[in-house]
């Protein structure tokens, strides 16, 4: 996890841009020696932002709900920011769903119980149960087309 931290105009503390991000990757389809993550000197040239982050195991089981919670309730970064990363770290599937659950949503798969972006286990399962059908039916499509190109191809 990393976060930026810089003074506001009043010479306050701020903190933003929390983000999950991966292992620093060396390889070569790594966009840059930073590859997802923040890059120090550009940060501190645009704002004078300090990058910041602890390890993302910090955050899992009780003791990383309870370090959650309490950045919540200080308001250490923005509230929206730490409760995406609680569900996100704390809720099994929920990181799987991530990025498809509002398709899984906008396609009616799920209504949600709770609201918008709260999700109970048994809709986190649905959507995953949907994305499995869904990836394989995609490659069901792509062998036909293939196959079929292939039969057209002989044909000649």
């Amino acid at each position: 996890m990393e976060w930026l931290a810089a003074e506001d105009t009043r010479g306050k503390p701020k903190v933003s841009g929390l983000r999950l991000v991966h292992r620093r990757n060396t390889g070569a389809r790594s966009p840059g020696p930073y590859g997802c993550r923040y890059n120090p000197r550009d940060e501190f040239r645009k704002n004078r932002a300090i990058v910041e982050g602890l390890a993302l195991d910090r955050f899992a089981g009780p003791d990383g709900l309870m370090l959650l919670l309490s950045m919540i309730a200080e308001r250490e970064l923005p509230p929206q920011e730490l409760i995406e990363l609680a569900k996100r770290v704390q809720i099994p599937g929920y990181e799987a769903v991530y990025e498809m659950v509002h398709d899984a949503v906008s396609e009616g798969v799920i209504t949600p119980s709770i609201s918008a972006g709260f999700y109970l286990q048994c809709e986190i399962w649905e959507v995953l149960e949907w994305a499995k059908y869904r990836t394989s039916a995609k490659t069901r499509q792509l062998e036909s087309a293939s196959w079929g190109a292939c039969v057209a191809g002989n044909s000649k």
